[in-house]
């Protein structure tokens, strides 16, 4: 079943089985350090929770703020690094040090500032209600891949690029992380192991054919003057 006008499911899971069996070490190492990365700041912004009510508040206050400094400075630019493995991996076996993309060369700043500005803005429409939060989720999907690519892109223009490209494919993305629910449950039932060896990098791959496809289209407008600005919020 053809999803928007220029891909399916199917041909996504494809390519990205592909992609990713050819170069399955790094592909599943990737995913390992994303794994453990996010965990960790997952970890620490969970001191906050009741069951650390024994904990002294200026230890969890410490901690929470800690917790929100690794995630804009170091977990958002290693997300757009682990965005450019895939990305590349499409074509060639990538090298996991891909990862350290966003810390190099002098475009560090702006991979910071924007993946700030793009959890900022997905919090602060949450916070008017869920539906929006959901909404500006999947519009702005695409900016950390944008990002990997151009990292020097200025922010409104990622934010319009990735809008532009996520027009009308929203509900077929969700669709398409939905479709991975089953081995969602499999990596539960095998303690992770299953989501470690197969799902999670199968899962990144398949995210990253998206983008492709998406990213030609667009391009495809622009260079036939059918793309439009969509600069407002």
């Amino acid at each position: 079943m053809e999803y928007g006008a220029n891909w399916s499911r199917l041909e996504l899971k494809t390519k990205a089985k592909e992609a990713f069996r050819g170069n399955y070490g790094s592909c599943v190492l990737m995913s390992i350090i994303l794994m453990l990365l996010s965990g960790v700041v997952t970890a620490m912004e969970r001191v906050g929770d009741e069951e650390y009510y024994f904990i002294e508040w200026g230890v969890v206050i410490g901690v929470s703020i800690l917790s929100i400094l690794l995630g804009i400075f170091l977990w958002n630019v290693f997300t757009v690094g682990g965005c450019r493995f895939f990305v590349e991996n499409r074509d060639y076996n990538a090298p996991v040090s891909k990862i350290l993309f966003g810390f190099q060369g002098s475009h560090y700043g702006n991979v910071v500032w924007v993946m700030f500005l793009m959890n900022l803005k997905i919090f602060l429409w949450t916070l008017l209600f869920i539906i929006p939060g959901i909404v500006k989720t999947y519009e702005y999907m695409m900016v950390p891949y944008i990002l990997a690519e151009q990292p020097d892109i200025r922010q409104e223009d990622a934010f319009a690029i990735s809008r532009q490209m996520m027009r009308n494919q929203k509900f077929d993305a969700f669709c398409l992380q939905l479709s991975f629910l089953g081995w969602d449950l499999l990596a539960v039932f095998t303690c992770g192991l299953a989501g470690i060896f197969w799902s999670f990098p199968y899962y990144y791959a398949t995210e990253a054919e998206l983008y492709a496809v998406l990213r030609d289209d667009w391009l495809q407008k622009q260079n036939s003057g059918s793309g439009q600005d969509t600069r407002t919020e």
